[in-house]
């Protein structure tokens, strides 16, 4: 995260340090990093104690806050809930067998205690980014998908932690799946659902399925590129909507519709010409950073004939309603 590599060539020396005193300095205080495989979920993990630990050092000087998931992508659910099939003769692609029952419980087991763990020092606030992904099957079939949504579920059970889900042409099925638990997931009988389904880019009728459920609808960049999407977020009720960067992806394109409401703009440098030097006065071009969540909300806000303050409160209450207080624990 913020490495200065991009798709594997190192570009620039890495910049974290730099991207967060940028988001602190434009108001983001608090801030939830996503994690992708149990392994991810593990460096997440370390990276935001090094970070709180250097938080600590500063006495008293402000700083940003991150918080952490813990969970399995669904497009990289086959590298964790499925087994390599031996190759055939002549067949090219690789062919996933789901794993045995007692080696699921063992993942879910680690991911329980992954969870716990995090929990415990306020660092860890969600599973995820759990969900299906039907646009993206060359990664990941569906039946193993749905065998690892259903287990993180498992684990949510356990942790009585909220759901960051992640849906991608597949809102009917991740309905379908998450109506089975809901009695399971709900805290108070009610039926509902604690979670956030992130990146929203399906219909209002996906929406208000979900919404149904209890769960908060997440609006980031790529949630705005069109104009059925700005159809959609508009019909969404402030109360129930989430903003959303999915940095260091989904930035808001000129392209993109919903770019017309843009107010606030970052000064840019191509990663090939970006160094830490230039990184206090510029962002890299086409990479999101926590300060662009300021765009988005003027696009909800624009969309939604509102203030862009009326949508920052309202997404921060929403937060605080799903995540809790989001405090480190002392």
């Amino acid at each position: 995260m913020y490495q200065g590599t991009y798709h594997s060539k190192p570009r620039h020396e890495p910049d974290l340090d730099i991207v967060l005193q940028r988001a602190y300095e434009k108001g983001v205080h608090k801030i939830i990093s996503l994690a992708g495989t149990i392994k991810e979920s593990e460096e997440l993990i370390q990276l935001i104690k090094g970070l709180d630990d250097g938080l600590a050092s500063k006495q008293g000087e402000g700083g940003v806050q991150v918080f952490g998931t813990v969970g399995v992508h669904p497009t990289r659910c086959a590298e964790v809930f499925a087994n390599k099939a031996p190759p055939s003769e002549g067949e090219d692609s690789t062919i996933w067998i789901p794993t045995t029952e007692q080696h699921k419980e063992e993942i879910i087991q680690k991911l329980i205690h992954l969870c716990k763990a995090g929990k415990e020092l306020g660092n860890v606030v969600a599973i995820g980014e759990c969900g299906l992904d039907y646009a993206r099957l060359q990664f990941c079939s569906k039946e193993i998908q749905q065998l690892g949504l259903r287990a993180q579920l498992e684990v949510a059970c356990e942790t009585k932690l909220p759901l960051y889900l992640h849906n991608r042409e597949s809102g009917d099925d991740l309905y379908e799946i998450l109506s089975e638990y809901k009695d399971k997931l709900s805290d108070d009988g009610s039926g509902h659902i604690r979670g956030i389904v992130h990146s929203f880019d399906e219909s209002i009728g996906i929406a208000n399925q979900f919404m149904s459920l209890g769960l908060y609808i997440g609006i980031n960049g790529c949630s705005l590129k069109t104009a059925e999407n700005l159809e959609v977020v508009k019909q969404l009720p402030l109360d129930k909507l989430i903003l959303e960067t999915d940095c260091p992806w989904c930035d808001i394109r000129p392209t993109h519709a919903g770019s017309q409401y843009i107010q606030t703009t970052f000064p840019t440098k191509k990663e090939k010409q970006y160094t830490r030097e230039l990184g206090k006065d510029f962002c890299v071009k086409n990479r999101t950073e926590p300060c662009h969540v300021s765009q988005v909300a003027e696009v909800v806000a624009g969309i939604q004939a509102v203030t862009v303050e009326e949508v920052v409160e309202a997404s921060c209450q929403n937060c605080l309603d799903l995540f809790g207080s989001l405090e480190k624990k002392k």
